[in-house]
């Protein structure tokens, strides 16, 4: 290997006279350059060797850094929903709607009619198992043949006890139908919600509401029997949401909301007089972060009430919509309810959802006021 000596060379880097015709300054920055490329080529030559010899070292310390990140993302992936996350969770499901398609009372026409109105775009229907007003197969029939898929869609049932009046099993097609007069409560459930999933041809529920009928409330015991139960299927995923129907007791609703591991997310009153329009539970419900959805609109005293009322028509006919698409808005925008609604014909139901979803009415103070003061004043407590 040629080797260099910066000493040895005269009038180098240690000094030395140099005249015009000396190239020792030349040649000696070469020889540098030269210097330098040698001990780079020596440390390539010393490294490939270090790298060779470490190899199984370098494959082990890669290989745990793949795993590493590997894990990482998994488990962020994995890890179990908090309730901050539970909303970003849910974008895999259909929300509630803020306005309801009713299928009671539909009889054979419930899987034409409930197909109508998902294709007029209402998006949550409710239907019931045990309940000898509901066809609750027919509701199965018609979201299928609404073409909508499923996770875009809210099905919401019923569970009634044979305790229950409005019990009835007509739409029980599985094993163990009918059932057996001495059937507990919870085996009840069971048999009710495998029903529910068989008949709305799903395999899961978006809600399942505990039916009372009207203020005749079945016994604090039974109601927390089903509940424990159907806590069960919320745990398992086959059901999403539970709720109660009939319940204008104060007491009763905060007792069942303290005792209960999954919360109730649905109250279904009726909007009538004769329980207060329950102007004095509003705030509960809120408080409690319940949908309250509000049945018996038309057909009850309210409806009666805006049905031929010259105030209520003169603000309808300036908002453009009927007396009853006003009341629907009105519970709708001004007191923050969820209206049932059993339009029988398409054309009201697209007149329902262009009114209430696609070109929301607008309200002011006086209108508001107009309405709360035709109905029942106390409402005018609950505007939002």
């Amino acid at each position: 290997m040629k080797s260099f000596s910066l000493r040895s060379r005269p009038g180098g880097l240690s000094g030395g006279n140099r005249g015009p015709n000396d190239n020792s300054s030349k040649t000696h920055l070469e020889n540098i350059s030269d210097l330098r490329e040698v001990k780079h080529n020596k440390q390539k030559r010393n490294i490939a060797p270090l790298i060779f010899k470490n190899r199984p070292r370098i494959l082990v310390i890669c290989f745990s850094s793949c795993v590493v990140l590997f894990f990482f993302f998994f488990l962020s992936h994995n890890l179990p929903v908090t309730n901050d996350e539970a909303d970003s969770e849910d974008k895999k499901f259909a929300p509630m709607g803020t306005i309801v398609y009713g299928a009671k009372s539909k009889g054979d026409d419930t899987d034409k009619l409930v197909a109508q109105a998902i294709t007029a775009g209402f998006r949550h229907i409710a239907t019931g198992g045990f309940h000898f007003e509901y066809n609750e197969p027919g509701v199965g029939i018609g979201w299928k043949e609404s073409g909508v898929p499923r996770n875009e869609l809210y099905l919401q049932t019923l569970f009634v006890s044979k305790s229950v009046n409005n019990y009835g099993v007509q739409n029980c097609k599985v094993e163990g139908c009918p059932p057996s007069p001495d059937l507990s409560i919870e085996d009840q459930v069971h048999l009710s919600i495998k029903s529910s999933l068989h008949n709305l041809q799903t395999p899961y529920i978006d809600s399942v509401l505990v039916h009372n009928f009207r203020a005749k409330l079945q016994t604090y015991e039974d109601t927390m029997a089903a509940w424990r139960v159907l806590e069960s299927y919320v745990d398992r995923g086959i059901i999403r949401h539970l709720g109660i129907v009939s319940v204008h007791d104060r007491d009763y609703l905060i007792k069942l909301h303290n005792e209960t591991r999954v919360k109730p997310s649905i109250i279904q009153n009726r909007f009538h007089s004769n329980r207060g329009y329950d102007v004095e539970l509003r705030p509960l419900f809120k408080d409690m972060g319940t949908s309250n959805q509000l049945f018996w609109i038309l057909t009850g005293s309210a409806g009666g009430k805006v049905r031929n009322n010259n105030v209520i028509t003169e603000i309808a006919q300036r908002q453009g919509v009927s007396n009853q698409i006003l009341l629907y808005s009105f519970i709708l925008v001004c007191l923050g309810g969820t209206p049932l609604i059993g339009s029988k014909t398409l054309l009201h139901m697209e007149e329902d959802v262009t009114a209430l979803l696609r070109k929301p009415l607008i309200w002011n103070d006086e209108d508001f006021t107009a309405v709360a003061n035709v109905i029942n004043k106390n409402l005018i407590k609950n505007k939002i």
